[in-house]
């Protein structure tokens, strides 16, 4: 499984003999911030000899505490076999520790986890789709793509395409091209949602400047260019003044 993020606790200095001391001194005395910031410079390597099994180590003083940071990183390292042997199922429970609390970065992680399985994790897509809704009611981008697709695809949860439009659309709105693109095939005439033309060549056309990958923006491209073909000139250049603005306002408020 991939990792989508590491948590860490970034230092706004430099890390220096008299910090690591400190540091190791706090982990010592049981702070668990500490401890979880020891964990991640030994997972590393960071100012310190790497050292993956005594980042685990540190990580589940902290977890075992209710440490949320430590609860993700010890549940990545059971995840991917780091300093441990590896054990999904293992990952799953700290995971969902830091989840039952509201952490949209466990949710989201947890979902992908049910979303695909990995032994002896079963798939399960309800369990995937409950997860990314927690993470995308907190406002979580990928989750709210996630859970878009899986309505979508009628994954885990009855298919609903205006359900899937309006994640897509909230993921959209935080620069997402990938949700910009779905977003626009869904209100494309025949694709069994609500069409909106004008829209779907807004978003069309948002997809198609902001991809970085060139087979994509060529997808993105090709679809606007061919749902063109049959609007009106009227409605071409409200598509084009709808993407202007939304570059101008949201589009500038997410950079």
């Amino acid at each position: 499984m991939l990792r989508p993020f590491l948590c860490t606790l970034l230092f706004t200095t430099a890390l220096t003999a008299q910090t690591l001391t400190d540091l190791q001194q706090r982990a010592a005395a049981g702070d668990h911030d500490a401890q979880t910031a020891l964990g991640t410079l030994y997972e590393t390597g960071d100012g310190v000899p790497l050292d993956p099994a005594r980042a685990v180590k540190l990580y589940r003083q902290a977890a075992a505490a209710g440490h949320m940071g430590a609860q993700i990183n010890l549940a990545t390292m059971y995840l991917e076999g780091v300093g441990v042997k590896k054990d999904p199922a293992a990952g799953a429970q700290w995971l969902t520790r830091a989840a039952d609390r509201g952490n949209m970065l466990a949710q989201l992680t947890l979902g992908m986890l049910y979303e695909t399985g990995e032994p002896p994790v079963k798939v399960n897509l309800a369990q995937a789709a409950r997860r990314f809704r927690e993470a995308a009611l907190q406002g979580m981008m990928p989750a709210q793509y996630r859970l878009a697709r899986l309505y979508e695809d009628g994954r885990g949860v009855p298919r609903n395409l205006d359900e899937a439009a309006g994640w897509y659309r909230k993921a959209s709105d935080q620069t997402d091209p990938a949700a910009q693109l779905r977003l626009g095939i869904l209100l494309s005439p025949g694709n069994g949602s609500r069409t909106d033309v004008v829209e779907a060549y807004k978003w069309l056309n948002l997809s198609a400047s902001r991809w970085k990958n060139e087979a994509l923006r060529v997808e993105a491209a090709a679809r606007r260019d061919a749902l063109e073909k049959q609007m009106t000139e009227a409605q071409v250049s409200e598509g084009i003044r709808r993407s202007l603005r939304w570059q101008d306002t949201i589009g500038m408020q997410q950079k």
